[in-house]
């Protein structure tokens, strides 16, 4: 699409994707399930709807330049990826150049596969995960949990700055949730696993 952001052309090319995802992320995993590899960090909470947003791409620059990163890998979980290469002959996944993040990740979601919105990845994604090349954050989203969560090694930086809005480790799940018949419901088990998980893995 651009010489910035770039789609995996074969099932080679969608493999090495999701390694580089795989070396951060458990992706068999499912909230509240934990599935950050790293053994600690500091948790960020956004709304799912932020993380398929094209404003979340100044998060990812703002964690780019402070780590460093030469690329970042966005990769779609869900739906999987033969729904996506049966249904619009492309696979679920992009990577974008260290110099454009902010924009390419809004370019690499709406890239309108065959011309048909349909099969744009910020429409349909109902599990997506981003890490960067320098393996020092990772994000993960889920939509039936309609959140997503970053995981730093430093318990704030420049990406709390950029104007999306985000929630700390003292959230309660309720307020930015789809209220009772909306949504899919977390039971008592799910939020204390979440917490739990929150506390022991994503609070330092």
């Amino acid at each position: 699409m651009t010489d910035f952001v770039s789609f995996p052309e074969s099932a080679e090319a969608f493999s090495d994707l999701q390694a580089r995802v795989q070396e951060l992320l458990d992706t068999e995993t499912r909230l509240p399930a934990w599935p950050f590899l790293a053994r600690s960090g500091f948790a960020t909470i956004y709304e799912y709807d932020r993380l398929l947003g094209g404003d979340f791409g100044a998060v990812l620059q703002a964690l780019a330049e402070l780590h460093g990163d030469e690329d970042v890998t966005v990769l779609g979980l869900e739906p999987e990826a033969s729904y996506y290469s049966r249904s619009y002959d492309y696979f679920p996944g992009f990577h974008i150049d260290r110099d454009s993040i902010s924009e390419g990740y809004s370019l690499g979601l709406r890239r309108e596969p065959g011309g048909d919105s349909a099969g744009a990845l910020a429409y349909t994604l109902n599990v997506i995960a981003i890490v960067g090349s320098s393996g020092a954050w990772s994000v993960w989203g889920q939509r039936d949990w309609e959140i997503g969560i970053l995981l730093t090694p430093e318990s704030s930086g420049p990406w709390l700055e950029v104007p999306v809005a985000w929630y700390g480790r003292d959230l309660d799940l309720d307020s930015i949730r789809s209220p009772a018949g909306w949504g899919m419901p977390l039971t008592e088990e799910d939020r204390s696993t979440f917490w739990h998980n929150v506390r022991e893995r994503g609070s330092g």
